[in-house]
């Protein structure tokens, strides 16, 4: 049995296609860091969110507790900090809210969303349709 070689060319352009796409899916934005005197500012963090699926507040507050500091997210998107904190320390922080709260913990995609139910935030994974229990 041999396979068709339409079928074969149509298969190649389609994977040229959707791959470049997949890969852009997977890739989590990086922190746009900015340090100033007694004050950090993530410039990009409304498009983080939006990127990963979560809630702004629910972000901040992550980012806030973990750092043990005041903040705040203004109008245009980013998230002001009321203290001078390394870009190290706040990746750090990133790393550990995407490990909690964004990656699939079966399937290890980052296309998912928290759904609150009662007091508890449940992980819904779009690509496997794991429901994984989260703290709040």
């Amino acid at each position: 049995m041999s396979v068709d070689p339409l079928y074969l060319k149509l298969l190649e352009r389609a994977y040229k296609i959707v791959a470049p796409r997949i890969e852009k899916r997977r890739e989590i934005p990086k922190l746009n860091v900015e340090v100033e005197p007694r004050r950090t500012i993530i410039r990009n963090f409304k498009e983080i969110a939006d990127r990963l699926n979560r809630d702004v507040t629910h972000m901040a507050r992550f980012f806030i507790k973990e750092l043990a500091v005041p903040g705040n997210v203004d109008p245009n998107g980013s998230l002001v900090i009321y203290a001078e904190r390394t870009p190290r320390t706040l990746e750090a922080v990133y790393e550990r809210y995407i490990r909690l709260y964004v990656t699939c913990p079966v399937c290890g995609s980052i296309d998912t969303y928290l759904v609150k139910e009662d007091r508890i935030y449940v992980l819904v994974c779009t690509a496997c349709g794991a429901r994984t229990p989260r703290r709040a």
